[in-house]
């Protein structure tokens, strides 16, 4: 009783107690994952009214995923990660305006598309694979559309029925999804169709040449011009549209540091090697270096022929049995070899076989052979596989026992040869071709070496980072003070749809820890997982407005050349105008020579003055013949010319075929769906809320 009554009094300071750690459990989750509670939920990005489910995400991502490593390529999760929001995000913008627009897919041409005489593309792949399966002379989808609903019918259980159901619906999705892209992209490929005046010109700038006699006088003439931010800012204003941002960016720059062995790391290395040397010269096998698992060894068991590696190769044959060397050494890699053993054997042979699925089967296939039937003649292509006449090398990872009877057997004998091959029965009927002479077989071990950092050098170059970081605490000295302190401190632009941090490797964790930070600040020191580097990273600058500004590092050198090109060739033009009265008189102003070119306005590049010079280029195209034209500011130069001859291609003109050529390279091609969708609104990318912050150092 006395229990029960200290527990009463102290009911309501129990109560107390619960309700703070439920409350401290709540605040704590809102604190690391606000985005459940009050944040984004589980959207990764919206825009447009459009959002993108955190489920539909993942999902897409596993299916991409899995792709890749059936097909053994390689990719970066963080990059394909961005792409599939976009490519999801860009989904949904669609399927808005598909509704807006009523394109729909009807169930008449969904079905057409999937059991028709032809099947849709999107269809193709499984309505063929599905086809080839169920033994169809030929891809059909009304068949493979009975075998769904009746697997029975075609020896087939339920379950891959069902199976074939939901890979049928799958594919149904996305020929929807595809014949309403085609839709769409029809309707707005006829708002990129030529015209006669499109046409015509497509056709002039490529037909009419000009023989031009010109001289020119580079831009570097004019070195004591120089550009002000009224002149960056022109530039801009010029090509504003080409910085447009469609969602918050931020200016940084980095410091990357490398972890990589020091001299100290590199000599002990070298002193360890040099050691594993001497032990496996001096020890059976690889005994010397088995106690140290920073030596991983390749043991090797082949004929001279098979060893692609030249330097392995040349060890071989003239190393006695028991030597290692050092084979290579490259940077901080090393391979050792030792010649294990040396004999000679058979390296490979011609076999006529037959396997098959039980050694049954193969007592009536020998009497046949012996008989005179071939091999491949009684495969069934099922329960018998049969082959005549093949080479095969008996090296390498070839089952040691068969390769000693087909060693040993009489040659034209056939014979049966059972085994078990990795828990599982294999039956064969075997009969030796010819052979090969016995050559010399090498058992060899390569052993690889890597010196690696060690923990010393580790915390040396996190201590002096950090160090440099605690005195140079904002952004401003972060970029005065890095060169002076050994570090390269390099630009880059992130934003939430940002990979990674200047295309650097598991990076992806800085590019939040940006995008959380204030303008000015400086991050602490960040490692990746397979510690290759040391990071740290400065805010410079907030972009938060609809055009990324000329005074952005990213942008401002590029405008300030092009203010400057600009302003030489005012400068020069200005100078040379009216000083002569044809193209040798200017040539002798300009210090310069004349020389012909013939120029094509459709053409890239214009011949002695350079690409993409289009204002010296339409000048030309403009120009009567005889006429003196110039001084014209280009690129890279001022031009003065005068046109000698024009001509036009023998080619008489096609509406229709110069109509195709401009939508093939100025029309449809140049649209970009996401700009048009977006309508001048932002992105808002919310997957950063789904990304762990950098790993502090």
């Amino acid at each position: 009783m006395a229990t029960l009554e200290k527990i009463r009094s102290k009911s309501v300071l129990l109560f107390v107690i619960i309700i703070v750690a439920l409350l401290a459990f709540i605040l704590g989750d809102f604190l690391t994952s606000g985005r459940t509670y009050f944040g984004t939920g589980t959207t990764m990005a919206e825009a447009a009214g459009a959002k993108v489910d955190y489920n539909d995400y993942q999902a897409r991502m596993t299916q991409l995923s899995e792709q890749y490593q059936a097909q053994g390529r390689q990719f970066d999760n963080e990059r394909m990660s961005q792409s599939v929001l976009q490519d999801l995000l860009l989904e949904q913008l669609l399927n808005k305006e598909y509704d807006r627009l009523g394109i729909t897919v009807t169930d008449a041409e969904l079905t057409r598309a999937m059991t028709g005489e032809l099947p849709h593309r999107a269809a193709q792949n499984f309505i063929g694979g599905l086809s080839r399966q169920l033994g169809l002379p030929a891809p059909s989808g009304t068949a493979v559309y009975d075998a769904m609903v009746n697997p029975a019918k075609y020896g087939l259980t339920p379950e891959i029925g069902n199976q074939i159901k939901a890979a049928w619906a799958a594919t149904e999705a996305d020929v929807e999804a595809a014949m309403k892209s085609e839709k769409f992209n029809s309707l707005i490929a006829g708002l990129f169709v030529a015209n006669k005046l499109d046409a015509k010109a497509v056709y002039d700038d490529g037909a009419n040449s000009s023989t031009i006699a010109y001289t020119t006088k580079a831009l570097s003439a004019a070195s004591d011009v120089d550009v002000d931010d009224a002149d960056v800012l022109a530039a801009w204003q010029r090509d504003k549209e080409s910085y447009r941002l469609n969602e918050e960016s931020r200016a940084v720059e980095y410091i990357l540091v490398d972890i990589a062995p020091s001299q100290a790391d590199r000599l002990a290395g070298q002193q360890e090697v040099e050691n594993a040397l001497v032990a496996l010269n001096s020890t059976e096998g690889t005994d010397g270096v088995s106690a140290n698992t920073r030596f991983l060894v390749n043991r090797v068991e082949a004929p001279a022929s098979q060893i692609s590696d030249r330097a392995l190769k040349a060890f071989a044959d003239t190393a006695a049995v028991g030597q290692a060397v050092i084979l290579k050494h490259l940077n901080d890699s090393y391979t050792l070899a030792k010649l294990i053993g040396k004999k000679a054997n058979i390296d490979s042979i011609q076999v006529s076989y037959l396997m098959a699925q039980t050694p049954e089967l193969l007592d009536s296939a020998l009497t046949a052979v012996r008989g005179g039937a071939t091999m491949a003649s009684l495969s069934d292509g099922q329960t018998l596989q049969g082959i005549d006449s093949t080479w095969t090398s008996l090296g390498g990872g070839f089952p040691e026992a068969l390769a000693e009877r087909l060693t040993n057997a009489t040659v034209g004998e056939a014979f049966i040869y059972t085994d078990s091959i990795q828990g599982q029965q294999a039956a064969g009927l075997y009969r030796v071709e010819r052979r090969h002479a016995p050559v010399a077989f090498y058992d060899l071990a390569v052993i690889e070496y890597t010196i690696d950092p060690s923990g010393e050098t580790l915390a040396q170059l996190s201590t002096d980072l950090n160090t440099f970081l605690a005195a140079n605490s904002s952004a401003e000295d972060f970029s005065a003070h890095a060169a002076e302190n050994g570090y390269t401190a390099t630009p880059a632009m992130v934003s939430a749809s940002t990979p990674l941090v200047g295309n650097v490797a598991d990076s992806r964790g800085a590019v939040k820890w940006a995008m959380e930070a204030r303008k000015g600040q400086v991050s602490p020191s960040f490692q990746d997982n397979k510690q290759t580097y040391i990071m740290a990273i400065a805010v410079k600058d907030i972009y938060t407005g609809d055009y990324l500004p000329h005074t952005a590092p990213a942008i401002n050198s590029s405008l300030r050349q092009q203010a400057l090109t600009k302003k030489r060739g005012e400068a020069l033009t200005g100078k040379y105008a009216g000083k002569a009265k044809d193209v040798a008189g200017y040539a002798a102003v300009m210090e310069s020579k004349v020389d012909t070119a013939t120029v094509v306005f459709g053409q890239a590049m214009l011949p002695g003055i350079g690409f993409n010079e289009s204002t010296v280029q339409g000048a030309v195209a403009a120009a009567e013949k005889g006429a003196l034209v110039g001084p014209v500011a280009g690129n890279n130069s001022v031009v003065v010319f005068e046109v000698l001859d024009t001509k036009t291609e023998g080619r008489p003109y096609d509406f229709n075929e110069y109509a195709a050529r401009f939508n093939q390279t100025l029309g449809i091609s140049h649209f970009n769906p996401m700009q048009l969708l977006l309508g001048g609104e932002k992105v808002k990318n919310h997957s950063l809320n789904f990304v762990q912050s950098a790993v502090q150092d």
